[in-house]
């Protein structure tokens, strides 16, 4: 090859060269803002979703009421009891770190340093009515499933799938869901201390949403256990008694000073405060041993670079499923509630604007 042949090869190559590095940054660019566009979509989506819950919630509850209001008087004028609606009044409300549904524990047993009280409304149950309750060590709290979704009707859903119940679909009554002819729930408690003052009932290991109805508390005794009983005696289905937890959870030091400094900014208070920051982490241990993923999600391992989300409190916590019962926590920020929606005590804003 002579020199000049060589010296326009190499030309050829250098414009190749050229043209290649172009078109590279040329397609990142458009990566970035297609990329860029499917995020805004999403996250638009992901509004429009919230607007639409907080719409058909609010229907629900009017079409309720109008419906209770209707039935009674159609029953107090024809004298009709098949439905014999019973009207309830709200004794008091729930605080708790279980500001959204995903996350909450589906039995309080299973998170036993979860916080939180009965704000009492001491027109309808003065703190009268709680006196002597010190004396018990547990109590079952009466409450509505108030965050559901899903119509109340003549025509309720008879089966549900439980999401632990590997596809299969059993009555409503044969489960623990929330969706049922009635949405009354009833949760078992620890009873751990009672401010007269600020006309609370302090409890622990409970399985509530902030912001839950109080329709009734009533003390355990022990004939309501079923370990007054022999253990052969209680049978339960094999989806009910398998135990699926996620054996170990550990925090990336990161982490771990995150929840250190938003504790110490009261992000849990008053529930948590600096002194029961080991409380909160143990909390925190606990609720994701459960895997508070989407029924789809379980049982997969997640990266790093794409964790999940989950609320506690004021914190929003970022966690992957590194491997087959493993979770490590890898982040935390604050979720900055003043801006959000809420419906219920629920806030309905989506994780991008509570960051």
């Amino acid at each position: 090859m002579t020199g000049s042949n060589l010296h326009t090869t190499i030309i050829v190559l250098s414009s190749s060269c050229f043209l290649a590095i172009g078109a590279y940054s040329y397609h990142k660019k458009k990566l970035q803002e297609v990329t860029s566009k499917l995020t805004r979509l999403r996250e638009a989506e992901r509004k429009g979703r919230i607007k639409a819950e907080i719409q058909v919630r609010s229907a629900i509850k009017n079409d309720e009421d109008k419906r209770i209001a209707a039935s009674s008087a159609f029953n107090a004028q024809e004298g009709d009891v098949e439905e014999n609606p019973l009207l309830l009044r709200c004794i008091g409300t729930i605080v708790s770190p279980f500001t959204k549904r995903m996350g909450t524990p589906r039995q309080g047993a299973l998170a036993p340093h979860a916080k939180g009280y009965v704000d009492l409304n001491a027109s309808i149950a003065p703190m009268e009515t709680l006196s002597g309750i010190e004396n018990y060590s547990h109590a079952w709290i009466i409450f509505t499933f108030h965050a559901n979704t899903d119509v109340q009707s003549r025509s309720v859903k008879t089966k549900v799938k439980p999401p632990r119940a590997g596809g299969i679909k059993v009555g409503s009554m044969a489960t623990r869901s929330p969706h049922r002819p009635n949405n009354i729930g009833l949760s078992l408690v620890k009873i751990t201390g009672i401010d007269h003052k600020k006309k609370r009932l302090h409890i622990a290991a409970l399985d509530l949403v902030n912001g839950t109805p109080v329709y009734d508390i009533k003390p355990v005794v022990p004939w309501d256990i079923p370990g007054h009983f022999d253990a052969e005696e209680l049978i339960v289905p094999s989806w009910v008694s398998q135990d699926d937890a996620l054996s170990k959870v550990s925090f990336t030091t990161e982490a771990e000073d995150q929840l250190n400094f938003l504790v110490k900014r009261l992000k849990l208070a008053p529930l948590y405060r600096i002194e029961d920051l080991d409380d909160a982490k143990l909390a925190v241990k606990e609720i994701l041993s459960q895997d508070p993923r989407a029924a789809k999600s379980r049982g997969k391992v997640g990266i790093v670079s794409d964790p999940y989300t989950v609320t506690f409190g004021q914190i929003l916590i970022y966690f992957v499923v590194v491997k087959k019962g493993s979770v490590q926590v890898v982040g935390m920020k604050e979720l900055k509630l003043d801006d959000a929606t809420f419906v219920d005590g629920i806030p309905l804003a989506h994780d991008g604007t509570m960051s």
